[in-house]
């Protein structure tokens, strides 16, 4: 399938390609979670096969069950700091080497534990959703639950690292988005959430906030990190029901719509749009995630495959949209390495300290690693400036060039800042 389409400025027309791989999945194995993995391919966990499986970029499928015991429903997984994968199964947390060696954990864990989603935290720990619980367990396997904090009829799913260095989770039962810092320290939010919300899912905007899906509420939503929500209905027909999300290699917000077949849009201002109906009729998405080649995968639970969107982009222009947030998508950076080919998001920040300067914070940044742009792209120069020379304002019509250069005063370990330059009008 291949649908074309023009994203939110016209600088930016992009065709994509949805290709569905079946070949070497178990028969009714039902795909759920799906991480980039640190080998150059994508993994997943096949809940109802007791397996977790890796594809290469092309499309080639391994499974590996050794070391899995009966009934264990792997479901969630991320890539660790240790090179290694780790996902959740019943009463357990398992870790998997890129060559297939499984080893699960369980030690510290409650006998009605039955752990959903896991995500890397600030700290270098894997961090998990819990029955009643949000927990934490070191590369080395040490767990520890906290659950002071989560209402009695808590059941957390969704959970990744925040901007602020705490980790943000979905409370799908409790109906509310909730925080803990790496000491364990949990709030909950509920306020600007629908009685009937069900969050499932959560990851870090580009912009700063963290973005969730609400599968009974039929929305996908935002939190601030000081607990401001917002919704934005999908309306992708009678039964939406949003799953899965991730921040997309081109500075939108893409999500999973489990019931009507749909893989979805968001813009960081809340423009819902879909984008794929009917990936395979009935095929339930569930979570998504960008690969390491640059491009959307998701995993299909009903039909049993795994998608991948292509995008293949007809223009690089960088565009400034009215939240000021900046979206690079082909920069190009040489260093010792060689040359890499990125994407990259960075915000307007306001300081009082600097009221003459216009400061950027880089929020997002990938690996293209198959780029298809013909044109010239922006530059990461070997000091951290930056030359972009074509930024589409959000007015749609003004281009511009511009420089920025890399902040060490303003930047710390956890945040980096750019500060512009120089920029000037590009005649059309």
């Amino acid at each position: 399938m291949v649908l074309c389409s023009v994203l939110i400025f016209p600088g930016n027309a992009s065709c994509q390609t949805v290709t569905e791989f079946s070949s070497g999945l178990t028969a009714g194995s039902s795909p759920w979670g799906i991480t980039s993995g640190p080998d150059g391919n994508v993994w997943f966990t096949e809940q109802s096969g007791n397996r977790i499986g890796r594809i290469t970029p092309s499309g080639v499928i391994t499974e590996f069950s050794d070391g899995l015991s009966d009934n264990s429903y792997p479901m969630g997984i991320t890539a660790g700091p240790d090179g290694n994968l780790w996902f959740t199964v019943t009463g357990g947390i398992g870790r998997i080497t890129p060559l297939g060696v499984i080893t699960v954990f369980s030690t510290g864990l409650p006998s009605y534990s039955s752990p959903i989603e896991i995500a890397l935290g600030p700290d270098g720990n894997l961090w998990f959703t819990d029955y009643g619980a949000i927990g934490k367990i070191t590369t080395s396997g040490v767990i520890t639950e906290f659950t002071t904090g989560l209402p009695v009829n808590s059941y957390p799913l969704g959970i990744t690292a925040g901007p602020d260095g705490n980790l943000w989770f979905a409370d799908y039962t409790a109906h509310a988005i909730g925080k803990i810092t790496t000491s364990g320290v949990i709030t909950e939010f509920t306020a600007g959430l629908a009685a009937n919300s069900a969050p499932v899912e959560i990851t870090a905007g580009p912009d700063g906030n963290l973005w969730f899906t609400d599968y009974d509420g039929g929305s996908v939503g935002k939190i601030t990190p000081s607990g401001s929500i917002t919704e934005f209905p999908v309306n992708f027909g009678v039964y939406s029901t949003p799953w899965g999300i991730v921040c997309g290699p081109d500075g939108n917000l893409w999500f999973t719509d489990y019931r009507e077949g749909v893989i979805g849009k968001v813009t960081t201002s809340g423009v819902v749009t879909e984008s794929f109906a009917d990936i395979s009729l009935n095929s339930g998405p569930r979570r998504i995630t960008v690969g390491p080649d640059g491009n959307v995968w998701f995993a299909e639970s009903k039909t049993c495959k795994i998608g991948r969107i292509s995008e293949i982009k007809t223009g690089c222009t960088a565009t400034l949209d009215r939240n000021l947030v900046l979206n690079i998508p082909y920069l190009s950076h040489t260093g010792t390495a060689g040359t890499m080919s990125l994407w990259a998001n960075l915000v307007y920040i306001y300081n009082a300290s600097y009221p003459n300067s216009t400061i950027f914070k880089l929020t997002t940044f990938g690996v293209i690693n198959n780029p298809s742009f013909s044109c010239t792209p922006s530059t990461l120069g070997s000091d951290l400036s930056l030359h972009i020379p074509d930024v589409l304002l959000s007015d749609g019509v003004t281009h511009v060039s511009a420089d920025l250069r890399y902040s060490p005063d303003l930047s710390t370990n956890d945040n980096i800042y750019f500060i512009v330059t120089n920029y000037s009008t590009l005649s059309q």
